[in-house]
């Protein structure tokens, strides 16, 4: 009896025991379990703003050429050069009659046919006189002092030239018929002259009415 006393309160000093240890043994475990998820849960990171696109550069268009300016206008005549123009558009149809005229006692010297050349001396004398009346009436509105500088003094040239070709028109209209060989040589060398003049004359009015291209470069 002594013994099975003694076995029963060392079985129940067991039980009690294991009973004490087997909670405390959940709670470590619980708690290493915890542990262990606490330290296995990923820290979300925290979130960077998004950074907003590279701009993308804009196309290099290279710059247009610049045209050249255009060339400044020619000054507009004045009343007197249009006056001196016209006169001699009137003059020189009596000019291109004095020349019909020589043209055709030139072609008829060396012809065998008398009537021939005094037919034609006699139109010389004809076209002589004609040939006045339109320098007499476009030669009063030719003045030089219309222009200036060195165009007035080709303008003036002109004037005389063609004075000098008029005064040996009177001439031509009376001996033209009886010595049309002579009074030809004369006029020739007279109309050789005015269109040297005329020639001056027109080139000067070109260059002066002809764009000053300095004037244009420093422009740009």
């Amino acid at each position: 009896m002594h013994v099975s006393h003694g076995r029963l309160l060392a079985a129940f000093v067991i039980a009690v025991t294991t009973a004490a240890v087997t909670p405390l043994r959940a709670q470590d475990t619980t708690g290493r379990d915890t542990i262990v998820r606490k330290d296995t849960v990923p820290v979300p990171s925290p979130l960077l703003p998004a950074l907003p696109p590279s701009p993308v550069p804009a196309p290099v268009t290279p710059p247009a050429p610049q045209a050249p300016p255009a060339p400044p206008a020619p000054p507009a005549p004045t009343l007197e050069q249009i006056r001196y123009v016209e006169g001699l558009r009137t003059a020189t149809r009596g000019v291109a009659q004095l020349r019909d005229g020589l043209s055709r006692v030139t072609r008829t010297q060396q012809a065998s046919d008398s009537l021939r050349r005094r037919g034609a001396a006699r139109r010389l004398g004809g076209l002589c006189a004609t040939a006045r009346t339109f320098i007499a009436s476009g030669r009063p509105k030719m003045q030089s002092t219309a222009y200036a500088d060195s165009l007035r003094t080709v303008a003036k040239q002109l004037v005389m030239r063609l004075d000098s070709l008029a005064s040996a028109l009177p001439a031509c209209e009376q001996t033209a018929g009886r010595q049309p060989a002579v009074v030809a040589a004369d006029l020739t060398n007279r109309l050789r002259a005015y269109d040297e003049a005329l020639l001056a004359f027109r080139n000067g009015l070109a260059a002066q009415n002809k764009p000053d291209s300095t004037k244009t470069v420093s422009q740009q």
